[in-house]
């Protein structure tokens, strides 16, 4: 990955945006640039991430208030996610958070993992006494220990 999280400084509306993002409008050339640089991305709407009668969302939504500098997006679940830009779009502020993509392959040999565990331990309480069954739980055991430290 060549970028990297940048602190975060908004400006006096609440706005910004990493300084290696592209100044673009044009969504296909910041997901070119988000897929050559081997990110993920999600966006989360401010309109969706407060509550409607919070002071920022009717300053903005209501009294027509374009300064969103008390909204504090809310971080998408799972590790390595960095703020990527907060800006304006036809449907209100915006969040774009970005993490590397090795995260969600990180999230998905996990999950993976888990799924082969339960099956070698399903497959070892199906084996009958004996040579089979000695087997089927050296190979749990080898998954069930293959992600741990020292394991």
């Amino acid at each position: 990955m060549s970028i990297t999280p940048e602190l975060v400084e908004r400006d006096e509306y609440g706005y910004w945006a990493h300084s290696e993002l592209p100044n673009s409008e044009d969504s296909n050339e910041i997901m070119q640039w988000v897929t050559d640089n081997q990110l993920e991305q999600r966006c989360i709407y401010m309109s969706e991430d407060v509550g409607k009668n919070t002071p920022v969302f009717q300053n903005y939504f209501t009294h027509g208030n374009p300064n969103v500098s008390a909204w504090m997006p809310t971080e998408p679940p799972g590790e390595g996610w960095f703020i990527g830009a907060i800006y304006e779009s036809e449907d209100g502020p915006v969040c774009l958070w970005l993490r590397s993509s090795r995260y969600q392959l990180k999230e998905q040999f996990f999950k993976a993992h888990r799924e082969a565990e339960k099956t070698a331990y399903e497959y070892f309480c199906a084996c009958d006494i004996g040579e089979e069954r000695i087997q089927a739980h050296e190979i749990y055991q080898r998954i069930r220990t293959a992600t741990r430290i020292g394991g």
